[in-house]
């Protein structure tokens, strides 16, 4: 199981690509991550699971949210319920060009409808992405190309005004090539015996360097990431399989199972077997943090 970036078509000439939900697949999205902001719209179906950086949220139909850049996200939902949802995924360099303040954004839409702070707001981005949604289905003639701009960028001064805040700037310059070629090694190997020192030798560069890039990207040191990435497979295993935690440990990387034990619990506050006991059964929701 890996982390990968997520399959969806670049749209001709429009800052963004397009997905849809497929009613002929399942809903599940395994763990995986991009460099551009993600904007969700669950139009109808049922409660949909949607973990990011090991936090679970429950949207239901109506409900819309951003997932920020390069932040490892899944989805599960019921495989029997009718689903529609699409999104956007935006281009970075665009919006970077177009709105430079961007670069220090940590989106706040990531809530259900029904507990926004900014209620007006919440309804003119999910009018907006409703407009490119049947927009598109149209075809993307000039005219139409012209008209999904329009919803486009009044959505991303939405999200400015309303649903932004800056992120501490940093006296790093950022190499963000290199952080997603290693976040690429480790989602890719994270069940091999990798560290930030093993990462940081292969890549030619010292920890403290790789470190500083980690934080001025993702606002978390090279190890963290490492240890979320295999905990968040750990977790799904452990919901979605009979596996023995030993062998789960074995699959995610941990030398012992009682490295996960200690890990897990330090970042769930229950240990992997009873977390599955907690969680498992009823298919109830984790609302706990990092």
């Amino acid at each position: 199981m890996q982390i990968q970036h997520e399959a969806v078509q670049t749209m001709p000439r429009l800052p963004f690509k397009y997905y849809e939900h497929d009613p002929q697949t399942t809903i599940d999205v395994a763990p995986h991550w991009h460099q551009g902001i993600e904007l969700n719209y669950l139009v109808a179906g049922a409660t949909l699971k949607f973990v990011t950086d090991g936090q679970t949220v429950a949207y239901q139909p109506g409900d819309i949210w951003a997932t920020n850049r390069r932040s490892v996200h899944s989805a599960t939902g019921d495989p029997t319920a009718d689903w529609d949802e699409f999104g956007l995924i935006i281009d970075d360099d665009y919006l970077l060009s177009q709105l430079p303040a961007s670069a220090h954004w940590q989106l706040t839409l990531n809530q259900p409808a029904t507990t926004t702070q900014q209620p007006a707001s919440y309804q003119r981005i999910r009018q907006h992405l409703q407009a490119i949604h049947d927009l598109l289905h149209r075809g993307v003639s000039d005219n139409v190309r012209l008209l999904v701009l329009s919803h486009f960028f009044q959505l991303l001064v939405e999200l400015d005004q309303h649903f932004a805040t800056t992120q501490p700037q940093t006296t790093v310059n950022p190499n963000q090539s290199l952080t997603d070629q290693i976040m690429t090694t480790i989602n890719d190997h994270y069940a091999e015996p990798i560290s930030g020192s093993t990462l940081a030798a292969q890549y030619h560069v010292s920890l403290t360097t790789l470190n500083q890039q980690f934080n001025a990207n993702l606002q978390l040191s090279v190890n963290r990431y490492l240890r979320l990435v295999r905990l968040m497979h750990a977790r799904r295993l452990l919901l979605a399989t009979d596996m023995k935690v030993d062998y789960i440990a074995m699959q995610c990387g941990f030398t012992t199972a009682k490295t996960l034990n200690r890990n897990f619990k330090a970042w769930k506050g229950l240990t992997p077997t009873d977390y599955r006991q907690a969680y498992q059964r009823d298919h109830q929701i984790d609302t706990s943090c990092l």
